[in-house]
């Protein structure tokens, strides 16, 4: 594993939590970052701050400003925004290395991405992993035991298939304590991320992100439950199955469903894994929601999302 070369391209809370434990592992990781987080990471190196147990601890890693045509690495893992992704596919196109995870939310499918730098080069997947940075510091949370249940760190191949590479990167991010999954329809898993979180994002910034607060409104999260049906309805409408399946829970009895999620917004799980990414991400989940109702072609209504 020493000999793994891995760019991670982005050093915000996910590209950090990717990165430090990575290294930590034994990778070579370099990490792509800029300005005053280029500088901290120069100066600091990585550190990270579990949000469960306030454990700290500082992991030293390569650091770049840039990504040139002749550099070399095993895997390049793209972990930005949505809304970040278009400014760095030129480059990305310009640099050879064969394999590309982009740990990205898309809801509109890969033909942007294969274009820029070949269909043969990417690979996709997403973290269960969220937090925020105050002050230099990470503070995070892994998605691993009950957590699992909503979400894993999840990757899979454009066509499905299981191939060395994917079960070698697979391989490093269990060894680095991620518990990670692999899912052969990742294009349906990702419009069901979206779909699901979408509705979350909503129900949560009508509480200013305060997930302690929206665990207080059962009739919120029932509103919440009822409008990501509606979301899944678009997605059966485009001939998509619910992805993983594990999330046909949403169907059953939503006063059932909202009172799980009334006992999981009282978590420090949710606080860093969704209520702190919605602040963060507030721009993304903008995009994001445009880019999802493009699929809305059957104009099905939306009355409890948009009521949210």
């Amino acid at each position: 594993m020493s000999n793994m070369k891995i760019l991670v391209y982005g050093a915000g809370v996910i590209g950090s939590i990717f990165a430090g434990k990575l290294a930590k592992n034994g990778c070579d990781i370099t990490v792509l970052a800029r300005g005053d987080r280029y500088r901290e990471m120069m100066e600091n190196g990585i550190v990270l701050k579990n949000s469960l147990n306030n454990k700290p601890e500082t992991i030293k890693t390569g650091v770049v400003e840039t990504l040139n045509e002749n550099d070399h690495y095993d895997y390049i893992i793209v972990a930005v925004q949505n809304n970040q992704i278009s400014s760095i596919l030129p480059v990305l196109a310009k640099n050879r290395s064969r394999n590309i995870v982009f740990v990205v939310n898309n809801p509109l499918g890969y033909e942007e991405w294969i274009n820029s730098v070949g269909y043969e080069r990417i690979i996709i997947g997403f973290p269960s992993a969220g937090g925020e940075r105050i002050n230099g510091t990470v503070h995070y949370f892994i998605g691993k035991g009950f957590a699992k249940l909503f979400q894993s760190t999840t990757f899979g191949e454009l066509n499905g298939k299981k191939t060395e590479r994917l079960k070698k990167l697979y391989s490093i991010f269990r060894k680095s304590g991620f518990s990670p999954s692999i899912n052969h329809k990742m294009d349906w898993w990702q419009k069901t991320h979206v779909a699901v979180v979408l509705p979350i994002a909503k129900a949560l910034y009508r509480y200013q992100s305060d997930n302690y607060e929206l665990a207080k409104s059962y009739k919120t999260l029932k509103n919440m439950v009822l409008a990501t049906r509606e979301l899944f309805s678009i997605l059966k409408s485009n001939h998509i199955k619910i992805t993983p399946r594990k999330l046909l829970f949403y169907y059953l009895p939503a006063g059932i469903i909202a009172k799980i999620w009334q006992m999981v917004m009282r978590t420090k799980t949710a606080e860093y894994a969704m209520a702190k990414h919605t602040i963060a991400g507030k721009g993304e989940m903008e995009t994001l929601e445009k880019q999802f109702m493009a699929l809305n072609t059957k104009n099905i209504k939306l009355k409890y999302y948009k009521g949210l």
